[in-house]
């Protein structure tokens, strides 16, 4: 008796690729600077942190924006006053779970434009970039 063939699997949104390669190439970068790498897509009841890293003795939580081509904008200046208050949340949200509210920390932002293959054409890499207002 002949098996039907395995469905594949469908296909992921556009968005959702260009997301989860943007967080790849971000560790990959995040490590050739030398960051210690926590966690990945951690989450809380307030929201997920990308990644979370440790460069030297801070800890860094990393929120990384990516798109294919600035028609839209720049990939950082996705990170409007809204989403800054819930980064800021989110880290003390971590540091309380992890036991490390003593621990240095920041917030770094990660902009990566992508090509239409998913390769990066830009990175920047903003460390400090969200501060209490």
């Amino acid at each position: 008796m002949r098996r039907a063939p395995e469905q594949l699997p469908p296909a992921r949104p556009l968005r959702e690729r260009v997301g989860h390669a943007g967080e790849n190439l971000a560790l990959h970068h995040l490590k050739e600077q030398g960051f210690r790498i926590l966690a990945r897509d951690w989450r809380s009841r307030i929201g997920q942190i990308d990644i979370v890293a440790e460069d030297g003795e801070t800890l860094v939580l990393v929120e990384v924006k990516a798109r294919r081509g600035v028609g839209f904008g720049l990939p950082e200046e996705a990170v409007d006053a809204r989403k800054r208050h819930k980064l800021r949340l989110l880290l003390e949200t971590y540091r309380s779970a992890t036991k490390r509210q003593k621990q240095p920390c920041r917030i770094d932002v990660l902009g990566l434009v992508l090509d239409e293959h998913l390769a990066v054409t830009r990175c920047e890499h903003i460390r400090n970039a969200v501060q209490d207002d």
